[in-house]
């Protein structure tokens, strides 16, 4: 079995851990507030997140880190080019990344798009707007009501991340 740095159980893991989540909450309280996610907090947060991973696992935590962040940055600016994240999600998105290989950069994006389905679906429905996003296809007055039911992804960010985590913990598979 593959262990992974994140949850290596090390001191630089924990660290990891515990820098994530941190950095997770002040990104999910300044989407919800300010509906931006800040620079300066991505850039503490990759810092941080890639010298940790470089000090507990040298020249081979650089390449993962590497590979992970090509693979998250990377889907981020297609989403972000089609409308789907703002840019501010993109880099939380590729600062997180800097922690994990490029086989749970897969497990997270999966885990946030399903977070982030979810969300938009109870925000779409807590909206009225269900039946817009569901007809705009075909009307374009529809899709723009659908399109005012925007979720801070943040949260949904936050959601894949913890996931992730209590998977990797053995919590949850």
């Amino acid at each position: 079995m593959v262990e992974y740095f994140l949850f290596s159980g090390g001191i630089a893991a924990q660290g990891a851990l515990l820098l994530g989540v941190a950095g997770l909450a002040a990104a999910c309280f300044t989407d919800l507030r300010f509906r931006r996610i800040p620079n300066a907090l991505n850039l503490i947060l990759g810092i941080g997140l890639l010298a940790l991973h470089v000090q507990a696992a040298g020249l081979a935590g650089l390449v993962d880190a590497g590979l992970a962040f090509a693979l998250c940055f990377g889907c981020g600016v297609i989403l972000y080019a089609a409308g789907a994240l703002g840019a501010g999600d993109v880099k939380l998105l590729a600062a997180l990344s800097l922690a994990l290989d490029w086989v749970l950069a897969l497990h997270l994006l999966a885990r946030i798009a399903l977070a982030g389905g979810v969300l938009g679906m109870a925000r779409l429905i807590a909206d009225g707007n269900l039946r817009n996003a569901l007809f705009g296809l075909l009307s374009s007055t529809r899709r723009a009501q659908a399109e005012r039911s925007s979720v801070p992804y943040a949260l949904a960010i936050t959601a894949g991340w913890l996931w992730l985590v209590a998977a990797g913990m053995n919590w949850t598979q």
